[in-house]
């Protein structure tokens, strides 16, 4: 027993003397001195910002430290700082002005004696003339004017480093109305709007999501322009049916139209059918009967003065020979067929080829009038005139 405890006693010693000598050996590189870090920075980020990166970070611990070296370019720039430590926690924001562009940082506190923390690595962006020259506006699904005191605007989904998009437009009293549109929004009401007018809007866009700057696109100008739904009810795709019956010809809702146009089902069904999910129709009675004599459908309203284009979209047709009228005419009711005279706008089809398509009739008003919109028809036997929908555009007055 004697000699093992002289063994593990010597054992012991030994094993002192070997870990003294590995702790201590860095000492033979340093001059005999030890070695004594100051604290470093915490919590540490380069954000992106404008033609600058701007380092974030919190002082914990160490009130010794008195200055603080920050690195990037391969140590080729530099910024030294002179630290004043509270006796909490400080927070630093250190902007440092770079062109567009990635960078890494290194990030060295000192006390006064000289001796460094350990190093802090970050990496950050600057962002410039090429980042900003990229940024487009949110998209545009549509601008519609639903009634005299409301403008809706629909806009398409949002690129996902967008934080919203600003909208400037004129009140009826000539107040300035600011209104901003977020990401999951897809639409957004202008209430009070001042008729005849344009409204900017602008998108505002955050590169990252700690950065520090925010950037946005170029201004744009737009007219709400779309009046339809303004003036027009049941304007299209589909159009909806106004009569109770359950069949294919029905009557078109909120539509005024003559007896010529209800050529169907004895006289009760016509100027309107379930094809396509509902569309004006205009058809040879019982297909091979008589044709269509001078069958009108139409709307009547009070248009203010100003120019306006009226879109009529064709769906699908077939036969002839026929005469298809669109038209604008003043007053509430359009003319007949063989008495057209000279309204404010028409298009005249006898054929498929030139029938098809959209027709655009721009047509221009001094003053308030009372206007009706719509068809004027007569066929042959063996056709079918089938319409998708109207739309009605005001051109704005350049308020800018």
């Amino acid at each position: 027993m004697k000699n093992l405890k002289g063994i593990l006693i010597v054992a012991m010693m030994v094993a002192a003397v070997v870990a003294c000598t590995d702790m201590d050996d860095y000492l033979k590189y340093t001059g005999g001195k030890e070695l004594i870090y100051t604290g470093r920075v915490d919590s540490v980020h380069a954000r992106a910002g404008n033609n600058r990166v701007v380092i974030t970070g919190l002082l914990i611990a160490d009130p010794k430290i008195v200055k603080l070296k920050i690195y990037w370019n391969i140590r080729q720039d530099s910024l030294i700082l002179d630290i004043e430590r509270s006796a909490g926690v400080d927070s630093l924001s250190i902007p440092i002005a770079l062109p567009e562009g990635r960078y890494n940082f290194e990030l060295i506190t000192y006390d006064a004696a000289g001796n460094s923390s350990v190093t802090v690595f970050a990496g950050g962006s600057s962002y410039g003339v090429n980042y900003q020259e990229s940024l487009i506006n949110r998209p545009l699904r549509a601008v519609e004017v639903m009634s005299d005191t409301e403008v809706r605007v629909r806009m398409y989904t949002s690129d996902e480093t967008a934080l919203f998009t600003e909208i400037r437009y004129m009140g009826a009293d000539d107040v300035e109305r600011v209104v901003r549109v977020k990401g999951d929004m897809d639409s957004v009401a202008l209430l009070d709007y001042k008729r005849s007018t344009k409204f900017s809007y602008q998108t505002y866009y955050k590169p990252e999501k700690l950065a520090i700057d925010t950037f946005k696109a170029a201004i744009e100008y737009i007219g709400a322009t779309n009046i339809t739904r303004a003036y027009f009810k049941n304007p299209g795709k589909p159009f909806k049916r106004g009569d109770s019956g359950n069949q294919k010809w029905g009557t078109p809702k909120d539509w005024l139209f003559n007896p010529a146009a209800t050529n169907q089902n004895g006289g009760q069904g016509g100027g309107w059918s379930w094809d396509e999910g509902g569309v004006i129709h205009f058809e040879t009675q019982d297909w091979s009967g008589a044709g269509v004599d001078n069958g009108k459908v139409w709307q009547t309203f009070i248009l203010p003065a100003g120019t306006y284009t009226m879109s009529f979209e064709t769906g699908n047709c077939g036969g002839s020979p026929f005469d298809v009228y669109e038209i604008i005419a003043e007053g509430s009711e359009l003319p007949d067929i063989n008495n057209i005279g000279t309204p404010l706008a028409l298009f005249h089809a006898t054929n498929v080829d030139d029938l098809r398509g959209t027709h655009d009739l721009t047509f221009t008003l001094e003053e308030a009038k009372p206007v009706a919109i719509g068809w004027v028809i007569s066929t042959g036997q063996n056709v079918y005139l089938q319409f998708r929908s109207v739309k009605l555009v005001v051109h704005p007055e350049d308020s800018n």
